[in-house]
């Protein structure tokens, strides 16, 4: 009887082996590559800040936002402060070239951040100016 069993499990295993039965599951795969290309999204925010980044997806809102792969970056809601110097003055920004009619810059009298410019529709800036001396 031992041998009639012997026989029937070595006959099960060849059978179960011509059929795939007992193949270990291990199947070469081919390796595949995925590549994924990089958006940049930028935004100039209203206080004159770039704001920008890079991802397999971006979208941006002009002055608003920049967003790169679900994360968020927002503009400033107040602007910096500016720093006094020539250069921010509001005598000598006054009459010159602007970015766009109807925006609003601040400039610096006597040393201090408290004039503001306009930019007229000819895209000049009319700045408050200091009152003229006696």
């Amino acid at each position: 009887m031992k041998l009639v069993s012997g026989v029937f499990a070595a006959l099960v295993i060849a059978t179960l082996a011509a059929c795939g039965g007992t193949d270990s599951g291990d199947v070469p795969e081919e390796l595949g590559q995925v590549t994924g290309a990089l958006s940049t999204c930028s935004t100039t925010c209203a206080s004159g800040t770039t704001l920008s980044c890079s991802g397999s997806s971006c979208s941006s809102s002009d002055g608003q936002y920049v967003q790169c792969n679900g994360a968020y970056q927002y503009c400033p809601s107040t602007p910096p402060p500016i720093t006094c110097s020539r250069a921010n003055t509001c005598t000598f920004i006054d009459g010159t070239s602007c970015p766009s009619a109807g925006t609003y810059r601040d400039c610096c009298l006597s040393g201090l951040p408290t004039g503001s410019c306009y930019c007229k529709f000819d895209n000049t800036w009319t700045c408050t100016l200091p009152p003229e001396g006696p």
